[in-house]
Protein backbone atom coordinates (compact mmCIF):
# COMPACT_ATOMS: atom_id res chain seq x y z
CA UNK A 1 0.00 0.00 0.00
CA UNK A 2 1.38 3.46 -0.94
CA UNK A 3 2.15 5.76 1.98
CA UNK A 4 0.85 9.04 0.49
CA UNK A 5 2.12 11.05 3.44
CA UNK A 6 5.69 10.09 2.67
CA UNK A 7 5.21 10.79 -1.07
CA UNK A 8 3.70 14.23 -0.39
CA UNK A 9 6.50 15.09 2.02
CA UNK A 10 9.13 14.23 -0.59
CA UNK A 11 7.37 16.38 -3.26
CA UNK A 12 7.04 19.36 -0.94
CA UNK A 13 10.64 18.99 0.12
CA UNK A 14 11.71 19.40 -3.51
CA UNK A 15 9.48 22.49 -4.00
CA UNK A 16 10.67 24.17 -0.81
CA UNK A 17 14.36 23.35 -0.62
CA UNK A 18 15.30 26.01 1.92
CA UNK A 19 13.76 26.50 5.37
CA UNK A 20 10.97 24.07 4.77
CA UNK A 21 13.39 21.28 3.79
CA UNK A 22 14.53 20.76 7.35
CA UNK A 23 10.93 20.50 8.53
CA UNK A 24 9.93 18.05 5.83
CA UNK A 25 13.18 16.16 6.40
CA UNK A 26 12.11 15.52 9.96
CA UNK A 27 8.71 14.32 8.76
CA UNK A 28 10.36 11.99 6.25
CA UNK A 29 12.79 10.60 8.86
CA UNK A 30 9.95 10.06 11.33
CA UNK A 31 7.79 8.13 8.86
CA UNK A 32 10.38 6.42 6.68
CA UNK A 33 12.21 5.24 9.79
CA UNK A 34 9.38 2.79 10.38
CA UNK A 35 9.82 1.29 6.91
CA UNK A 36 12.29 -1.55 6.32
CA UNK A 37 15.08 -0.16 4.13
CA UNK A 38 17.87 -2.60 3.15
CA UNK A 39 21.26 -1.71 4.58
CA UNK A 40 24.60 -3.19 3.57
CA UNK A 41 25.48 -3.80 7.22
CA UNK A 42 22.57 -6.16 7.88
CA UNK A 43 23.71 -9.80 8.24
CA UNK A 44 21.91 -12.63 9.97
CA UNK A 45 22.55 -16.36 10.32
CA UNK A 46 22.49 -19.16 12.87
CA UNK A 47 24.86 -22.05 13.45
CA UNK A 48 25.19 -24.92 15.91
CA UNK A 49 27.86 -24.68 18.57
CA UNK A 50 29.51 -28.05 17.86
CA UNK A 51 30.01 -27.02 14.21
CA UNK A 52 31.45 -23.59 15.00
CA UNK A 53 33.71 -24.35 17.97
CA UNK A 54 36.23 -26.44 16.02
CA UNK A 55 36.67 -23.80 13.31
CA UNK A 56 37.01 -21.02 15.89
CA UNK A 57 39.61 -23.10 17.72
CA UNK A 58 41.68 -23.17 14.55
CA UNK A 59 41.20 -19.42 14.02
CA UNK A 60 42.09 -18.22 17.50
CA UNK A 61 45.40 -20.08 17.50
CA UNK A 62 46.49 -18.21 14.35
CA UNK A 63 45.55 -14.70 15.42
CA UNK A 64 48.20 -12.72 17.28
CA UNK A 65 47.24 -11.89 20.86
CA UNK A 66 48.89 -8.46 20.61
CA UNK A 67 48.81 -7.31 17.01
CA UNK A 68 49.91 -3.85 15.87
CA UNK A 69 46.71 -3.56 13.82
CA UNK A 70 43.48 -4.19 15.78
CA UNK A 71 41.85 -5.93 12.82
CA UNK A 72 44.52 -8.65 12.94
CA UNK A 73 43.02 -9.75 16.28
CA UNK A 74 39.67 -10.27 14.57
CA UNK A 75 38.11 -13.12 12.66
CA UNK A 76 36.32 -12.31 9.42
CA UNK A 77 32.79 -13.67 9.09
CA UNK A 78 31.44 -13.77 5.55
CA UNK A 79 27.99 -15.14 4.79
CA UNK A 80 26.95 -16.24 1.32
CA UNK A 81 25.95 -19.84 0.56
CA UNK A 82 27.53 -20.84 3.87
CA UNK A 83 29.56 -19.23 6.65
CA UNK A 84 33.22 -18.51 5.79
CA UNK A 85 35.63 -17.74 8.62
CA UNK A 86 39.05 -16.17 7.95
CA UNK A 87 41.98 -15.39 10.24
CA UNK A 88 45.47 -14.13 9.46
CA UNK A 89 48.68 -12.89 11.02
CA UNK A 90 49.89 -11.57 7.61
CA UNK A 91 52.39 -14.45 7.17
CA UNK A 92 49.73 -17.11 7.62
CA UNK A 93 46.08 -17.27 6.60
CA UNK A 94 43.34 -19.77 7.40
CA UNK A 95 39.96 -19.86 5.66
CA UNK A 96 37.34 -22.38 6.76
CA UNK A 97 33.79 -23.04 5.55
CA UNK A 98 31.08 -23.89 8.08
CA UNK A 99 27.50 -25.02 7.48
CA UNK A 100 25.02 -22.41 8.69
CA UNK A 101 21.36 -21.43 8.33
CA UNK A 102 21.52 -18.18 6.33
CA UNK A 103 18.87 -15.47 6.68
CA UNK A 104 20.76 -12.51 5.21
CA UNK A 105 24.23 -12.44 3.69
CA UNK A 106 26.98 -10.00 4.56
CA UNK A 107 30.42 -9.77 6.11
CA UNK A 108 32.15 -8.23 9.11
CA UNK A 109 35.00 -8.87 11.56
CA UNK A 110 34.86 -9.41 15.34
CA UNK A 111 37.45 -10.12 18.07
CA UNK A 112 38.19 -13.82 17.66
CA UNK A 113 39.23 -14.51 21.26
CA UNK A 114 36.02 -13.00 22.64
CA UNK A 115 33.85 -14.93 20.19
CA UNK A 116 35.75 -18.16 20.87
CA UNK A 117 35.32 -17.76 24.64
CA UNK A 118 31.58 -17.18 24.25
CA UNK A 119 31.04 -20.22 22.01
CA UNK A 120 33.32 -22.40 24.16
CA UNK A 121 31.21 -21.76 27.27
CA UNK A 122 27.84 -22.42 25.64
CA UNK A 123 26.18 -25.87 25.95
CA UNK A 124 27.25 -28.48 23.37
CA UNK A 125 23.83 -28.57 21.71
CA UNK A 126 23.35 -24.80 21.62
CA UNK A 127 22.18 -23.01 18.49
CA UNK A 128 23.76 -19.57 18.10
CA UNK A 129 22.23 -16.67 16.19
CA UNK A 130 24.30 -13.84 14.74
CA UNK A 131 22.75 -10.56 13.63
CA UNK A 132 24.59 -7.40 12.70
CA UNK A 133 23.21 -4.18 14.14
CA UNK A 134 25.16 -1.19 12.86
CA UNK A 135 28.70 -1.42 14.22
CA UNK A 136 27.86 -4.28 16.57
CA UNK A 137 27.35 -8.00 16.04
CA UNK A 138 24.60 -9.35 18.27
CA UNK A 139 25.30 -12.95 19.30
CA UNK A 140 22.48 -14.76 21.06
CA UNK A 141 21.78 -18.27 22.28
CA UNK A 142 18.79 -19.09 24.44
CA UNK A 143 18.39 -16.17 26.83
CA UNK A 144 22.03 -15.07 26.61
CA UNK A 145 22.84 -12.04 24.43
CA UNK A 146 26.27 -10.59 23.59
CA UNK A 147 27.05 -7.44 21.61
CA UNK A 148 30.49 -7.55 20.03
CA UNK A 149 32.32 -4.60 18.44
CA UNK A 150 33.07 -4.97 14.72
CA UNK A 151 35.56 -3.59 12.22
CA UNK A 152 34.87 -3.32 8.47
CA UNK A 153 35.53 -6.53 6.55
CA UNK A 154 36.85 -4.42 3.67
CA UNK A 155 39.91 -3.58 5.79
CA UNK A 156 40.71 -7.22 6.55
CA UNK A 157 44.01 -8.21 4.84
CA UNK A 158 43.94 -11.13 2.41
CA UNK A 159 46.94 -13.21 1.37
CA UNK A 160 47.43 -13.59 -2.37
CA UNK A 161 47.69 -17.23 -3.38
CA UNK A 162 48.42 -16.92 -7.07
CA UNK A 163 51.31 -18.53 -8.98
CA UNK A 164 51.23 -21.76 -6.98
CA UNK A 165 52.91 -23.76 -9.73
CA UNK A 166 52.86 -27.25 -8.18
CA UNK A 167 49.71 -29.05 -7.13
CA UNK A 168 49.27 -32.61 -5.92
CA UNK A 169 47.31 -34.73 -3.47
CA UNK A 170 48.43 -37.06 -0.72
CA UNK A 171 46.68 -38.76 2.15
CA UNK A 172 46.24 -36.81 5.36
CA UNK A 173 47.85 -39.75 7.17
CA UNK A 174 51.02 -39.62 5.05
CA UNK A 175 51.49 -35.87 5.51
CA UNK A 176 50.80 -36.13 9.24
CA UNK A 177 53.37 -38.94 9.47
CA UNK A 178 56.10 -36.89 7.75
CA UNK A 179 55.42 -33.97 10.09
CA UNK A 180 55.12 -35.98 13.31
CA UNK A 181 58.38 -37.82 12.69
CA UNK A 182 60.37 -34.61 12.22
CA UNK A 183 58.79 -31.57 13.89
CA UNK A 184 60.32 -32.25 17.32
CA UNK A 185 63.76 -31.39 15.89
CA UNK A 186 62.78 -27.87 14.74
CA UNK A 187 64.65 -25.23 16.81
CA UNK A 188 62.41 -23.34 19.22
CA UNK A 189 64.46 -20.15 18.96
CA UNK A 190 64.52 -17.69 16.06
CA UNK A 191 68.28 -17.25 15.92
CA UNK A 192 68.89 -19.88 13.23
CA UNK A 193 66.31 -18.60 10.77
CA UNK A 194 67.25 -21.06 8.02
CA UNK A 195 66.53 -24.01 10.33
CA UNK A 196 63.18 -22.66 11.53
CA UNK A 197 60.92 -25.24 9.93
CA UNK A 198 60.66 -28.57 8.12
CA UNK A 199 62.50 -28.86 4.82
CA UNK A 200 60.33 -30.63 2.23
CA UNK A 201 61.93 -31.68 -1.05
CA UNK A 202 62.15 -34.47 -3.60
CA UNK A 203 65.20 -36.70 -3.20
CA UNK A 204 66.41 -39.27 -5.71
CA UNK A 205 66.89 -42.58 -3.93
CA UNK A 206 68.09 -44.96 -6.62
CA UNK A 207 65.36 -45.32 -9.22
CA UNK A 208 62.61 -43.88 -7.01
CA UNK A 209 61.87 -40.26 -6.18
CA UNK A 210 61.06 -39.72 -2.51
CA UNK A 211 59.16 -36.90 -0.84
CA UNK A 212 61.49 -36.16 2.06
CA UNK A 213 61.00 -34.12 5.24
CA UNK A 214 63.99 -32.99 7.31
CA UNK A 215 64.33 -30.96 10.52
CA UNK A 216 67.38 -30.22 12.66
CA UNK A 217 68.46 -27.95 15.50
CA UNK A 218 72.17 -28.82 14.97
CA UNK A 219 72.11 -31.22 17.96
CA UNK A 220 69.66 -33.73 16.51
CA UNK A 221 68.24 -34.36 13.08
CA UNK A 222 65.11 -36.16 11.93
CA UNK A 223 64.55 -37.40 8.40
CA UNK A 224 61.46 -39.14 7.03
CA UNK A 225 60.72 -40.09 3.42
CA UNK A 226 57.96 -41.67 1.36
CA UNK A 227 57.46 -42.36 -2.37
CA UNK A 228 56.69 -39.06 -4.10
CA UNK A 229 52.93 -38.61 -4.70
CA UNK A 230 51.76 -38.23 -8.28
CA UNK A 231 52.37 -34.68 -9.49
CA UNK A 232 54.99 -33.82 -6.86
CA UNK A 233 58.17 -34.86 -8.68
CA UNK A 234 58.94 -31.33 -9.91
CA UNK A 235 57.95 -29.49 -6.74
CA UNK A 236 60.29 -26.78 -5.45
CA UNK A 237 62.25 -27.46 -2.28
CA UNK A 238 60.54 -25.49 0.51
CA UNK A 239 60.96 -24.77 4.21
CA UNK A 240 57.61 -24.71 6.02
CA UNK A 241 57.88 -22.43 9.09
CA UNK A 242 57.49 -23.86 12.59
CA UNK A 243 54.26 -21.90 13.18
CA UNK A 244 52.70 -23.32 10.00
CA UNK A 245 53.69 -26.85 10.98
CA UNK A 246 51.83 -26.45 14.26
CA UNK A 247 48.63 -25.18 12.65
CA UNK A 248 48.75 -27.75 9.84
CA UNK A 249 49.17 -30.54 12.39
CA UNK A 250 45.94 -29.44 14.11
CA UNK A 251 44.02 -29.44 10.81
CA UNK A 252 45.31 -32.91 9.93
CA UNK A 253 44.46 -34.23 13.39
CA UNK A 254 40.89 -32.92 13.11
CA UNK A 255 40.48 -33.93 9.46
CA UNK A 256 37.38 -35.86 8.43
CA UNK A 257 38.65 -36.38 4.85
CA UNK A 258 41.21 -38.86 3.54
CA UNK A 259 43.24 -36.55 1.28
CA UNK A 260 44.93 -33.17 1.47
CA UNK A 261 45.64 -30.98 -1.55
CA UNK A 262 49.10 -29.39 -1.56
CA UNK A 263 49.94 -26.33 -3.69
CA UNK A 264 53.43 -24.85 -3.75
CA UNK A 265 55.53 -22.07 -5.23
CA UNK A 266 58.95 -20.69 -4.33
CA UNK A 267 57.40 -18.28 -1.81
CA UNK A 268 54.09 -19.75 -0.63
CA UNK A 269 52.37 -23.00 0.28
CA UNK A 270 48.68 -23.84 0.46
CA UNK A 271 47.04 -26.87 2.06
CA UNK A 272 43.37 -27.72 1.57
CA UNK A 273 42.08 -30.10 4.24
CA UNK A 274 38.35 -30.63 3.78
CA UNK A 275 36.63 -27.27 4.34
CA UNK A 276 39.81 -25.57 5.61
CA UNK A 277 42.41 -23.80 3.46
CA UNK A 278 45.75 -22.89 5.06
CA UNK A 279 48.04 -20.54 3.11
CA UNK A 280 51.49 -19.52 4.30
CA UNK A 281 54.66 -17.74 3.35
CA UNK A 282 57.77 -19.92 3.33
CA UNK A 283 61.08 -19.48 5.13
CA UNK A 284 63.13 -17.41 2.71
CA UNK A 285 66.48 -19.14 3.18
CA UNK A 286 68.70 -21.91 1.84
CA UNK A 287 68.51 -25.10 3.87
CA UNK A 288 71.95 -26.56 4.67
CA UNK A 289 73.20 -29.76 3.03
CA UNK A 290 72.03 -32.15 5.74
CA UNK A 291 73.44 -35.23 4.03
CA UNK A 292 77.01 -34.35 4.98
CA UNK A 293 76.24 -35.00 8.66
CA UNK A 294 74.85 -38.49 8.11
CA UNK A 295 77.77 -40.73 9.16
CA UNK A 296 78.90 -43.59 6.94
CA UNK A 297 81.27 -45.64 9.09
CA UNK A 298 79.36 -46.31 12.30
CA UNK A 299 80.27 -49.94 13.02
CA UNK A 300 79.29 -50.28 16.69
CA UNK A 301 75.67 -51.40 16.65
CA UNK A 302 73.39 -51.96 19.64
CA UNK A 303 69.83 -53.32 19.38
CA UNK A 304 67.53 -52.30 22.24
CA UNK A 305 63.96 -52.74 23.43
CA UNK A 306 62.48 -49.27 22.96
CA UNK A 307 60.07 -49.27 25.91
CA UNK A 308 62.67 -50.66 28.36
CA UNK A 309 65.24 -48.14 27.18
CA UNK A 310 62.91 -45.15 27.55
CA UNK A 311 61.86 -46.28 31.03
CA UNK A 312 65.49 -46.73 32.11
CA UNK A 313 66.62 -43.31 30.84
CA UNK A 314 63.59 -41.62 32.39
CA UNK A 315 64.24 -43.33 35.72
CA UNK A 316 67.94 -42.53 36.08
CA UNK A 317 67.45 -38.96 34.82
CA UNK A 318 66.19 -38.00 38.29
CA UNK A 319 69.88 -37.78 39.22
CA UNK A 320 70.68 -35.55 36.24
CA UNK A 321 69.91 -32.19 37.78
CA UNK A 322 73.03 -30.22 36.87
CA UNK A 323 73.32 -27.82 33.94
CA UNK A 324 74.34 -30.54 31.49
CA UNK A 325 71.19 -32.69 31.98
CA UNK A 326 73.22 -35.62 30.69
CA UNK A 327 73.01 -39.41 30.79
CA UNK A 328 75.84 -41.89 30.15
CA UNK A 329 75.37 -45.06 28.14
CA UNK A 330 78.03 -47.73 28.59
CA UNK A 331 77.86 -50.66 26.16
CA UNK A 332 79.54 -53.98 26.70
CA UNK A 333 78.86 -57.53 25.56
CA UNK A 334 75.04 -57.93 25.64
CA UNK A 335 74.67 -55.31 28.39
CA UNK A 336 73.93 -51.58 28.62
CA UNK A 337 74.49 -49.54 31.77
CA UNK A 338 72.46 -46.30 31.93
CA UNK A 339 73.99 -43.86 34.39
CA UNK A 340 73.36 -40.30 35.58
CA UNK A 341 74.94 -38.34 38.40
CA UNK A 342 75.31 -34.89 39.89
CA UNK A 343 76.93 -33.46 43.04
CA UNK A 344 73.56 -32.58 44.58
CA UNK A 345 71.48 -35.61 43.57
CA UNK A 346 74.01 -38.44 43.76
CA UNK A 347 74.08 -41.30 41.26
CA UNK A 348 71.47 -43.43 39.52
CA UNK A 349 72.20 -46.58 37.50
CA UNK A 350 70.18 -49.22 35.67
CA UNK A 351 71.28 -52.18 33.56
CA UNK A 352 69.55 -53.52 30.45
CA UNK A 353 70.05 -56.67 28.40
CA UNK A 354 70.79 -55.75 24.78
CA UNK A 355 72.38 -57.02 21.60
CA UNK A 356 75.77 -55.42 20.95
CA UNK A 357 78.38 -56.31 18.33
CA UNK A 358 81.33 -54.48 19.90
CA UNK A 359 84.24 -56.38 21.39
CA UNK A 360 85.12 -53.76 24.01
CA UNK A 361 83.33 -51.48 26.46
CA UNK A 362 82.13 -48.23 24.89
CA UNK A 363 80.72 -45.14 26.65
CA UNK A 364 78.84 -42.23 25.11
CA UNK A 365 77.01 -39.29 26.75
CA UNK A 366 73.79 -37.64 25.54
CA UNK A 367 71.45 -34.86 26.61
CA UNK A 368 68.57 -36.60 28.39
CA UNK A 369 65.76 -34.70 26.69
CA UNK A 370 67.21 -35.02 23.20
CA UNK A 371 67.82 -38.74 23.68
CA UNK A 372 64.27 -39.38 24.88
CA UNK A 373 62.77 -37.21 22.13
CA UNK A 374 64.56 -39.21 19.44
CA UNK A 375 63.98 -42.66 20.95
CA UNK A 376 60.34 -41.75 21.52
CA UNK A 377 59.83 -41.11 17.80
CA UNK A 378 61.20 -44.46 16.66
CA UNK A 379 58.47 -46.81 15.46
CA UNK A 380 58.33 -50.45 16.46
CA UNK A 381 59.28 -52.40 19.57
CA UNK A 382 63.03 -52.47 18.91
CA UNK A 383 65.52 -49.93 17.58
CA UNK A 384 69.22 -49.77 16.94
CA UNK A 385 71.93 -47.24 17.75
CA UNK A 386 74.85 -47.11 15.33
CA UNK A 387 77.98 -45.48 16.77
CA UNK A 388 81.58 -44.82 15.78
CA UNK A 389 83.21 -43.06 18.75
CA UNK A 390 82.09 -41.04 21.80
CA UNK A 391 82.06 -37.72 19.92
CA UNK A 392 80.75 -38.66 16.46
CA UNK A 393 77.06 -38.48 15.42
CA UNK A 394 74.97 -41.52 16.38
CA UNK A 395 72.39 -42.99 14.00
CA UNK A 396 69.14 -44.10 15.63
CA UNK A 397 66.50 -46.00 13.66
CA UNK A 398 63.95 -48.78 13.92
CA UNK A 399 64.98 -52.36 13.26
CA UNK A 400 61.82 -52.70 11.15
CA UNK A 401 62.93 -52.56 7.50
CA UNK A 402 59.56 -51.09 6.48
CA UNK A 403 60.00 -47.90 8.50
CA UNK A 404 61.00 -44.72 6.68
CA UNK A 405 62.59 -42.53 9.38
CA UNK A 406 66.21 -41.89 10.34
CA UNK A 407 67.48 -39.90 13.32
CA UNK A 408 70.90 -38.42 14.05
CA UNK A 409 71.92 -37.43 17.59
CA UNK A 410 75.09 -35.62 18.58
CA UNK A 411 76.83 -36.85 21.77
CA UNK A 412 77.88 -34.41 24.48
CA UNK A 413 81.48 -33.51 25.22
CA UNK A 414 82.15 -34.24 28.90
Amino acid sequence: MVDWFVVLSMILGCIYPCTESAFFGKLIKKNVGNHKIPRSKIMEFSVFRQVLIRALGHMQSIVEKRATLPILMNVKLEVADDLILSATNVDLELVEHVTADITLGGKTTVPVQMLYDIVRKLPDDAEITFKQNGDQLVVSSGRAVFRLPTLPAENFPAMAGSNLTTKFQMTTGDLAHLINQTKFAIPTDDVRYHLGGIYFHIADEGKEKMLTAVATDAQRMALCAMPAPAGSAEMPAVILPRRVIGELSKLLEDATVDDVTVELSDTKARFTVGAAILTSKLVDAQYPNYRVVIPKGNDKIAVLDRKQFLNAVDLVSVASVDKTKSVQLTYSMNKLVVNASSPDAGTATQELDIEYNGDASFTVTFNVKFLMDVAGQVEGDKFQMEMQDPLSPTIIKSTDKNTDALFILMPMRM
